[in-house]
């Protein structure tokens, strides 16, 4: 009897563990990465705070946590989430938390951001936290509320917006008290990159999402018109890029993110294969790394371009 409690124990993962896989840490590389644009394009400019950018990115990861938390929960009431789901976080299914663990955790997560922003707002001025409780409200609605965003079909708009364009120029703004064009091609980028993530989850959950009655672009769309959204956003991520270098040819090293094209190219040959449900999980998985391969060559080229407009 107590070896075959010793296997059920050395089965059952540990707390950490349990919560580790709660909040998706992994996940966390889609906020972390537009706060180091802002940041970048900031420093390109001479303007540059390192504490108050490291605020906000701490504010910012929080935000991801509780809304990562929120999903859970919220797919779980409207059982969205099932044993049959394709992803890997049915930590509610699979009984290792309780849903209301899993609320609370979510709700300690909104209120460390909703702190941290006060310190960028005390900083900045009351246009932040207008900005910040906006923010807040849009992770919290995505799957919460009378009417979630991500089941009316405005999953990959609103991870567009708050994700890129919220997140990146936000930054900037913190850190230059402007709003630029170059900040807003700085995060389209990324915004686009951030949607198709979103989107590739939809595409492989299309059909547990009609079955739940979760309308996605995806499930509107069909499988063949997802594809072609996919195709439309990640080409859209690059034609940003290069606007950006001609609307400040000072910043042409961001065309460094060139080379992650060939990723992109096999990426859309995936979405287009017959592949389906589990199957996508790769292009899940693989279109996240591109995000974080993507911003990650975006951050050196605005580096590069800083070190290049100083000794210049």
């Amino acid at each position: 009897m107590a070896t075959e409690t010793s296997r059920v124990s050395a089965a059952q993962p540990g707390r950490l563990a349990i919560w580790f896989r709660a909040v998706r840490p992994r996940s966390f590389t889609a906020s972390v990465i537009p706060i180091a644009l802002g940041s970048a394009l900031a420093l390109f400019d001479r303007e540059f705070t390192w504490w108050l950018a490291l605020v906000m990115l701490l504010a910012t990861v929080a935000t991801h946590a509780g809304s990562n938390l929120a999903n859970d929960y919220y797919d779980h009431l409207k059982g969205v989430d099932t044993a049959e789901t394709f992803g890997q976080t049915r930590l509610i299914q699979e009984g290792l938390l309780r849903p209301r663990q899993v609320i609370i955790a979510a709700g300690i997560a909104f209120a460390i951001a909703t702190l941290l922003g006060l310190i960028v707002v005390a900083q900045t001025g009351w246009p932040i936290l207008l900005l910040a409780l906006v923010s807040l409200a849009a992770a919290y609605f995505y799957t919460g509320g009378p009417l979630p965003l991500g089941y009316i079909a405005l999953g990959e708009v609103t991870v567009f917006t708050f994700m890129g364009l919220v997140t990146v120029m936000g930054s900037y703004y913190v850190l230059t008290g402007e709003i630029t064009w170059r900040s807003a091609l700085v995060a389209a980028p990324i915004g686009f990159l951030t949607a198709a993530h979103l989107h590739a989850n939809n595409l492989r959950d299309i059909p547990l999402d009609r079955v739940a009655g979760k309308m996605t672009l995806a499930t509107l769309l069909g499988r063949r018109g997802g594809n072609w959204e996919y195709l439309f956003l990640l080409t859209a991520a690059y034609a940003a890029v290069l606007a950006l270098a001609v609307v400040d040819p000072a910043l042409w090293p961001v065309t460094i993110t060139g080379a992650a094209i060939p990723v992109a190219y096999r990426l859309v040959r995936l979405a287009f294969s017959p592949a389906e449900g589990r199957d996508l999980n790769p292009l899940l998985r693989r279109t996240a790394g591109l995000h974080l391969r993507f911003g990650s060559l975006m951050l050196v080229g605005l580096l590069l371009a800083t070190v290049i407009e100083r000794i210049t």
